[in-house]
């Protein structure tokens, strides 16, 4: 084999190597997945009794997706789902409620996200996977400025689904 053709095949298995790295970086953490609430805690004590919130959260580089199925109602169950950045920018946000979101990567799995209405934080949020249970914990504030006018805080606890 020439030094070119040696060279070459050296090249080619270091960009294949290269390109393997880069795809399995860019791949959703363990942290990602479908989850259903295990637990959850209101300090105004008005958690409804058949309360059920299934989530998938995908984090995938800096990027944070969520979807949530409040079915506790039923026959009206509410979809609520966003994606962003986690790099704490305030961002243009549809979700009907809120107009704006800002989410902070702030440890490995853990995720500061606030929630604006009209330039005004009306939740803030710290989301936590932990590796040890597979699961995740969302410690949460809702402002006074939410739309019933009260506060509350608040934690939830969802474990990973089984299929």
């Amino acid at each position: 084999m020439s030094a070119f053709a040696a060279r070459s095949l050296a090249l080619a298995a270091s960009l294949a190597a290269s390109l393997a790295a880069a795809s399995a970086l860019a791949a959703p953490t363990a942290s990602s997945g479908a989850f259903h609430e295990v637990h959850a805690y209101w300090s105004n004590g008005e958690l409804p009794k058949q309360f059920k919130l299934d989530i998938t959260i995908t984090v995938d580089g800096d990027t944070v997706s969520y979807r949530g199925v409040n079915s506790t109602d039923r026959t009206h169950p509410h979809v609520a789902t966003w994606s962003g950045k986690a790099d704490g920018q305030l961002r243009a946000f549809d979700g009907g409620y809120f107009d704006h979101m800002a989410l902070r990567a702030v440890a490995p799995d853990e995720y500061l996200i606030e929630k604006y209405r009209e330039g005004v934080l009306v939740v803030g949020e710290f989301w936590r996977y932990v590796a040890s249970r597979d699961e995740w914990v969302r410690h949460g504030v809702v402002a006074r400025a939410a739309a019933d006018g009260t506060s509350k805080s608040y934690i939830e606890r969802f474990a990973r689904s089984k299929p």
